[in-house]
């Protein structure tokens, strides 16, 4: 149900769209008669009030027209002809102006703020203001006889007033009005004085329609202008003229306004106060033109017809004092659409100039700059204090430019600079100037005499030479890379570099130097000589100072636990064993349990991880394939890296034999740890209670798990653990039936469950059966 809804809405949208755009788009029938037609602009009316922008005018005004007379109707075809022609050259035309190159339409910036207006609050003149129905007037008498009258213009124009009667005002001005008003007080005060106000103004409504950004019907106060309005409809669009805005009223076009005059002249003359059922009509924009370069005004510009170039520079601001008018750049397309460059004289003040040339429709004119264009200069950049242009005399030299640019000595490179010249026939060369030969006595064939327009570059260092390096590594406090100094030696290098560490092997520090052709040649220097002050590097040479074998400050391991002096020790040999920290730090307490000691190695983890053995693993894992073709792993392994750092020793071994036997060699690092003479037995996982059982000397595993309550239901019994105090681990029948000693701890772990499907199995088995004995059947029948 909900489906069919949102169809039957979707059809219903997509038959109001395709009915507006008849409606609004189509052009007039021929065979309408007067009556169709005017209720034909009404529902036209209606849509584009219904359209308008939320916020130009009184919300509530936008869906009913307004009410005119059949007259008055009938007289709107030459409105709706125009707003079809508008329709017709804005689908035929495009959009604006294509080939602005970033240019705004002028005048466009007048609108970029345009919003709700409020109505005129006060009247500028009573001359002017016209009355109408619905305008409110206060009338004050005073002397013998003293009233107050506040009176209402009715629908037909008139005002009713005590003792004087009807007095019909639609269309009189207010000065008009109060004359009149003061002969017929007269014939029934008299030795009186009167004044005339105006209360509340009326409202009235007009229309916007055709390029504007919020075309629709306004109601508005009948103070207000022509121009207050177009603004309060946020102006012309892009496709809307700025020259030739009608005011239509009656079905006649009454005036054209010109906001160019405004904008340019501040003329506002031709701003008209509007009347009920006025249309403002925005047509689609005239010829266009653009106008760049040193203008005062660079903009798109909307043309009348017939103007000239220098009517257009006018109509730009014209313009700046950088122009250069005597070559001005106009692009015009022909009728094959082919652009074609034309070269204007613009110059006033030259006889041959082409001021009276007419421009068209799609010109762009570009006026450049003198400094484009301008003769007797020469210039300098790059690395000088005063880079810029400098005007040239017939005698200058390379050698003045330079001295009025002045170098900048400590970026300069002064081997290469580059003198750009271009000829008159504008073939462009380029010099290579040696800037030292310019302030030697050799440097006068260097010295060239300078040409109109010649440009002079100074390079930075860095822009030509690439940056050298050396670079030092191993045992000193800032290895890396650094400026390759001139006459740097070694000894420099490391001084850069912090200086040694005091691990480093200063007998024999290694040098790779590499030559252009990128063959690599090994120099060993001794520090503890002068040698390294006479070794100079050269550029990309690696220093490498090495460690001195075996050194390590910070040969240390640590020991825990039940003996007398627990802590840190440094190892004082290479071949320093277990049994021998055991001694230094005092032996064992009374409650130590040595077969319990741990000795934990980080350097095995890794050491594994360097191995990456745990990406091997995955390789082993056994893969099974189900009945749909799933592979997934079986008894899948995990590694625990810290599970891998304990090593597992004999301790007694170790013991019995004084550390003859059994020992191992500590490393830095190691951490030993002796704990106390446990309880007794421990027993986890799958057993009736989890706990510690005393110790009984000799009995077996068997006996702890009774003590324990023996196994529960998901108890896997062929996979029991047996793990001794010294770290080793005894499984399966081997555990069940050892003997348990101090410290061991028994685990039972639970027994992997795996589904099965009986039915299944069960018709598969009697698939097979039936098959086979149908097979059977039929070879004993052979």
């Amino acid at each position: 149900m909900k489906a069919r809804l949102i169809l039957f809405a979707f059809v219903l949208i997509l038959v109001s769209i395709y009915w507006f755009n008849q409606a609004t788009a189509q052009s007039l029938p021929a065979n309408l008669t007067d009556q169709e037609k005017v209720e034909l602009y009404r529902k036209y009316k209606s849509s584009e009030a219904s359209g308008a922008a939320v916020g130009s005018g009184e919300s509530s005004t936008y869906s009913t027209p307004p009410i005119f007379d059949a007259a008055e109707e009938s007289n709107r075809g030459s409105l709706h002809s125009l707003l079809a022609k508008g329709r017709m050259s804005a689908s035929a035309t495009g959009t604006i102006f294509a080939g602005g190159e970033g240019l705004k339409p002028f005048g466009m910036e007048l609108f970029e703020r345009a919003g709700q207006l409020s109505s005129p609050t006060g009247i500028a003149s009573f001359d002017d203001y016209v009355l109408g129905p619905g305008d409110n007037i206060l009338i004050f008498l005073w002397g013998r006889v003293e009233k107050e009258f506040n009176l209402t213009v009715d629908r037909q124009g008139s005002l009713h007033i005590p003792r004087i009667g009807e007095i019909s005002v639609w269309g009189q001005k207010l000065s008009d009005f109060e004359r009149a008003l003061k002969i017929k007080l007269k014939q029934a005060y008299s030795e009186f004085d009167f004044t005339i106000t105006l209360g509340k103004i009326r409202s009235i409504r007009v229309y916007v329609i055709g390029e504007v950004k919020k075309p629709g019907a306004y109601t508005i106060s009948s103070l207000t202008t022509l121009f207050n309005v177009l603004y309060q409809a946020g102006g012309p669009n892009e496709r809307g003229s700025m020259r030739s805005i009608k005011l239509l009223r009656g079905g006649q076009n009454i005036t054209d306004i010109d906001l160019y005059d405004f904008l340019i002249k501040g003329d506002n003359s031709s701003d008209t106060r509007l009347k009920s059922g006025d249309t403002i009509f925005v047509p689609i924009v005239g010829a266009q033109i653009s106008v760049s370069g040193e203008i005062k005004r660079p903009a798109i510009y909307e043309l009348l017809g017939g103007e000239t170039a220098a009517e257009v520079l006018d109509l730009a601001g014209d313009a700046t004092a950088m122009a250069y008018l005597s070559h001005v750049t106009l692009k015009r397309t022909t009728s094959a659409d082919e652009p074609h460059l034309l070269d204007l004289n613009l110059d006033l003040n030259d006889s041959e100039n082409m001021a009276d040339f007419e421009i068209l429709d799609g010109d762009k004119i570009t006026i450049p700059s003198i400094y484009d264009v301008m003769r007797n200069f020469v210039s300098v950049s790059g690395m000088v204090k005063h880079p810029s242009r400098y005007q040239r005399s017939d005698s200058m030299r390379l050698s003045d430019l330079v001295n009025m640019a002045q170098l900048s000595p400590e970026k300069v490179y002064f081997k290469r600079a580059n003198l750009f010249r271009t000829y008159p026939d504008n073939r462009r060369e380029v010099v290579a100037i040696d800037l030292r030969e310019l302030s030697s006595s050799a440097g006068e064939e260097s010295d060239l005499l300078l040409m109109d327009r010649d440009s002079l570059h100074v390079y930075a260092i860095s822009e030509v030479e690439r940056e050298k390096f050396v670079r030092i590594a191993g045992e000193v406090k800032i290895p890396g890379d650094f400026p390759l100094y001139e006459g740097i030696t070694l000894d420099d290098l490391i001084f850069l570099a912090g200086n040694l560490k005091r691990a480093a092997y200063m007998y024999r520090a290694e040098i790779a130097h590499t030559d252009s052709l990128g063959n690599v040649t090994i120099e060993h220097v001794d520090l503890t000589s002068n040698a390294s002050e006479r070794t100079f590097l050269i550029e990309d040479d690696r220093v490498y100072i090495r460690k001195i074998p075996e050194w390590n400050l910070d040969r240390k391991v640590g020991i825990d636990g039940e003996v007398l002096f627990p802590g840190e020790y440094a190892l004082i040999q290479r071949e320093e064993s277990l049994y021998d920290l055991i001694v230094r730090a005092g032996g064992f307490t009374d409650v130590a349990f040595p077969r319990g000691l741990v000795l934990e190695r980080a350097s095995i983890s890794g050491s594994s991880y360097k191995r990456k053995i745990d990406r091997v693993l995955p390789s082993t894992i056994e893969l099974r394939e189900d009945s749909l073709g799933n592979v997934r792993e079986i008894n899948q392994m995990r590694i625990d890296g810290q599970s891998l750092n304990r090593i597992v020793i004999d301790i007694d071994l170790i013991l019995g034999s004084e550390g003859k036997e059994g020992d191992i060699i500590l490393q830095s690092g190691d951490k030993v740890f002796v704990p106390q003479t446990p309880s007794g037995i421990s027993v986890m996982g799958a057993v009736g209670a989890s706990g510690t059982i005393r110790y009984e000397p000799g009995e077996r595993v068997r006996y702890y798990l009774e003590r324990a309550g023996g196994f529960s239901k998901q108890a896997d019994k062929g996979e029991i653990r047996l793990i001794r105090a010294d770290g080793r681990v005894l499984s399966g029948g081997k555990a069940h039936g050892a003997v348990a000693e101090l410290g061991d701890a028994i685990i039972v772990p639970t027994e992997i469950k795996r589904d099965g499907n009986f039915l299944r199995n069960f018709s598969s088995a009697i698939t097979i059966v039936t098959g086979l004995a149908t097979t059977a059947l039929l070879v004993s029948k052979l």
